[in-house]
């Protein structure tokens, strides 16, 4: 795309002093790191809480040293820079050692969603390749001799016994700032899983806006019910080292118990859902309760409506922040801050934006055929540009090429549109993706495998609106002639096959599916059609 487009789009970006655009040390020096966010954090206040669960509590230096070992463990595996370690497994303090013992030898840490089935999570390791697999609490076996490269499967109960035994001194390895250091994996919309490589410098910048704006500090408690194999929840949880804020490994999904933990923990930063604040405002307690010490509800996905902000605020007492981004941006790449959560009167529709672009980034809309950009309120797709940008695709050129133009634009697929006051707006998903409990769901990947089926002649899977997860597959199913198809059974066939949030809520069976003259099918009139 040329950097000279159609009058009226100009490239948007934050105008921040060029500092705030990078995430920074305790002693003033700039992150180019993984590993040198803990070694600076534990260095300046080790015996400050890191992690809170139940009754347990793990210092910053006990977190330095424990995952230290976990680096010297990798050593004694033959473990070299630049080999993946993958972790898959529920958010626990064994992720972060392993991150962050992974980053101390020049390893490039993996973080696997284990919400995946069996064949899917395969999918990923021979993809991956790792040389080493950290298992959590509850995971299936993994036979190692099923995957060649891998050089140790260590189960929750092999953990202590794997990594205690070595020395807490620190490997001392320095990765340089554009290595790649975490990658993350993300389904395309075939359905094959493509690993998205981030590195120091990335995290450095995508981490800045948390780290410099959102009242982190020392006496901080940051709530992250989002799994880390996420990058919004990954995030949280190295900005909160970043900072030196405790990090508290407990969530609750119902509004009742959430509002209990929050007061009684002393939360003050939560990442939550849209959907969960409308329900937690009508829970009677929370009007009663002490929430002197929450300060932040960061939240995505969804838009807030502005009376759900209203009450939440006169209950509450905190400030609001919402942003957009993709992990292939390293997360946020827009923010709507505090004072936007307010808009002037005639400006209510900004509530429903991302936000404006944040420091440090280009963001422009363009005609999604030429490239070429649109005019304000025009819609096109959004295109992404700058230090947020993933390194590329592990393995995988065709991939990254097809992803990020000649001249380091990112195709995000994503429809959008910008304001006259620089706020973007998301429109019709042009990758077709559902958003289901902040999972991304690929309808042509649950038409696959659902077409398998011997009864199903047709289908198509949609976003239907969830009070719980804010959307959820739902299927429309063409049977074939002289079959008998339930809906239950079509329903256990897809968990058998997919990880369960990617199964249809729901399946209806129809004659036929609405298609134009050409034979396309016509998906905006289904979702029309089932929009609740």
């Amino acid at each position: 795309m040329s950097d000279t487009g159609v009058a009226g789009n100009p490239d948007q970006s934050g105008n921040a002093a060029p500092e705030q655009n990078w995430s920074y040390h305790p002693d003033g020096t700039r992150v180019l790191n993984i590993a040198g966010i803990l070694r600076s954090r534990a260095g300046a206040t080790p015996d400050a809480p890191a992690i809170l669960q139940g009754a347990d509590t793990t210092t910053y230096g006990e977190l330095d040293a424990r995952s230290s070992q976990v680096g010297r463990a990798l050593i004694a595996d033959g473990v070299a820079p630049g080999d993946r370690v993958a972790y898959v497994g529920v958010n626990a303090p064994s992720f972060l050692e392993v991150l962050y013992g992974a980053a101390k030898i020049g390893a490039i840490a993996t973080a696997l969603n284990n919400r995946l089935a069996p064949t899917e999570l395969d999918g990923i390791l021979r993809d991956a390749r790792p040389a080493v697999l950290v298992q959590g609490v509850g995971e299936p076996a993994v036979r190692p001799d099923a995957h060649p490269w891998l050089r140790r499967v260590v189960t929750s109960d092999d953990y202590i016994g794997w990594m205690g035994p070595h020395p807490a001194a620190d490997p001392g390895f320095e990765a340089a700032p554009h290595d790649p250091a975490v990658v993350f994996y993300t389904s395309g919309t075939t359905g094959l899983p493509k690993g998205i490589m981030l590195t120091g410098d990335n995290m450095s910048q995508a981490l800045a806006v948390l780290h410099h704006d959102a009242g982190f500090d020392s006496t901080s408690v940051a709530m992250a019910p989002i799994p880390f194999f996420h990058i919004s929840g990954f995030g949280i949880a190295v900005v909160a080292t970043l900072n030196g804020s405790a990090l508290l490994l407990e969530t609750e999904t119902e509004p009742h118990a959430l509002v209990e933990l929050l007061v009684g923990r002393r939360v003050s930063h939560a990442a939550v859902v849209p959907t969960l604040v409308q329900r937690m405002v009508d829970v009677p307690a929370a009007s009663t309760a002490d929430w002197s010490s929450l300060k932040y509800l960061i939240y995505g996905s969804a838009p807030m409506p502005l009376p759900v902000i209203q009450r939440a605020t006169a209950i509450f007492g905190c400030r609001f922040l919402s942003s957009y981004g993709l992990t292939e941006s390293n997360g946020g790449v827009t923010i709507l801050r505090p004072e936007d959560h307010f808009p002037e009167a005639g400006r209510e529709q900004q509530l429903r934006s991302v936000g404006r672009v944040m420091s440090g980034v280009e963001l422009v809309v363009v005609d999604p055929v030429t490239l070429q950009r649109v005019p304000v309120g025009v819609k096109g797709e959004v295109l992404i540009r700058g230090g947020h940008v993933m390194l590329g695709y592990w393995d995988n050129p065709a991939a990254t090429a097809a992803a990020i133009t000649p001249d380091g634009w990112l195709r995000t697929g994503d429809g959008g549109s910008f304001d006259d006051q620089g706020y973007l707006y998301l429109h019709d998903r042009l990758k077709d993706m559902i958003v289901s409990g902040g999972e991304n769901v690929f309808p042509a990947e649950v038409e696959s495998a659902l077409t398998a089926h011997p009864a199903v002649a047709e289908i198509a899977v949609i976003g239907i609106a969830s009070p719980t997860w804010g959307e959820s597959p739902y299927a429309i199913v063409v049977r074939r002639p002289g079959h008998l198809l339930r809906e239950q059974e079509l329903i256990d066939f897809a968990r058998e096959r997919l990880a369960h949030f990617k199964c249809p809520v729901g399946v209806e069976f129809v004659a036929s599916l609405p298609r134009n003259a050409s034979g396309k099918l016509l998906k905006n009139r289904l979702r029309e059609q089932y929009r609740g």
